[in-house]
């Protein structure tokens, strides 16, 4: 059974493309025709080029890498929230911070400061200072969570990102790719494959078509998730298991290093 059907990708408009005056060449392989000057993707690519996506991103899951969900513009917000939070993935939905990925390092610092304001504001800390200096710290916070709230618990560069558009995340896309980071994201017809390892055709602008894609995504990635903490049970059930049989294989030895012991003297 496929991961999205042809009729799922119609009612959410995703066969939509930009005016032909808009258009980027390289898309031709993944234009199906044009209509009143305006191009119609071709959705049977569009199908298997999500079923290759998804596989990606359960694979990568299934082994415990992380994928940063990225989607900046007004249509993409709400839903590349709320999918990332459902599949337990970090995410950008505010403004991509420019140095994210190149200079994690620092970035890194700004959100162990949210951290830090987020438990001094429930430790309540702030109450014994002045009304200013409260001010101040909540406006730092609240600054801090417009931008970091979706990637506080992230430590380390994601395996991959997941983006819904990409001119509008430009800077992330030539961050991932300078950092040789496999790319996950919808392309519509003005965009350039070419800076994609995993590309969706489809349009990028209407909400349910985002929303539909980023659901798979997420749902994919919930797949892999699944098969990689039942692979850590059966693995720590085996590290178990090994540590029994040491055990008794210790336990064995030192029995077998006292002469005194009834087993030696028969």
């Amino acid at each position: 059974m496929s991961v999205v059907s042809m009729k799922e990708l119609l009612e959410a408009g995703a066969y939509f493309g930009h005016r032909r005056s808009a258009w980027n060449p390289k898309m031709k392989l993944y234009i199906y025709q044009e209509r009143n000057q305006i191009h119609i993707l071709d959705l049977s690519i569009t199908v298997k080029k999500i079923e290759e996506a998804c596989k990606f991103v359960r694979d990568l899951a299934a082994k415990g890498g992380a994928v940063l969900f990225v989607g900046t513009k007004q249509q993409a917000k709400k839903c590349v929230e709320e999918e990332a939070k459902r599949c337990g993935a970090s995410y950008i939905n505010n403004r991509w911070l420019g140095g994210f990925l190149t200079n994690f390092s620092t970035v890194k610092k700004r959100i162990d400061r949210l951290g830090e304001l987020e438990k001094q504001e429930v430790e309540g800390e702030w109450e014994v200072l002045s009304k200013k200096e409260e001010m101040g710290f909540r406006r730092e916070l609240e600054k801090l969570r417009r931008n970091l709230a979706g990637v506080k618990s992230i430590t380390t560069l994601p395996q991959a990102l997941f983006v819904t558009d990409l001119k509008i995340e430009e800077i992330a896309v030539r961050e991932a790719r300078r950092l040789v980071i496999p790319i996950v994201a919808i392309v519509d017809s003005n965009g350039d494959p070419g800076l994609v390892d995993y590309l969706i055709p489809a349009n990028d602008d209407a909400i349910k078509s985002i929303r539909l894609i980023t659901s798979k995504i997420a749902d994919a990635i919930l797949e892999g998730k699944t098969l990689w903490e039942k692979k850590q049970k059966v693995l720590g059930k085996e590290a178990e298991e090994e540590k029994v049989v040491t055990k008794e294989k210790e336990e064995e030895e030192k029995l077998a290093m006292e002469p005194s012991h009834p087993k030696l003297l028969k």
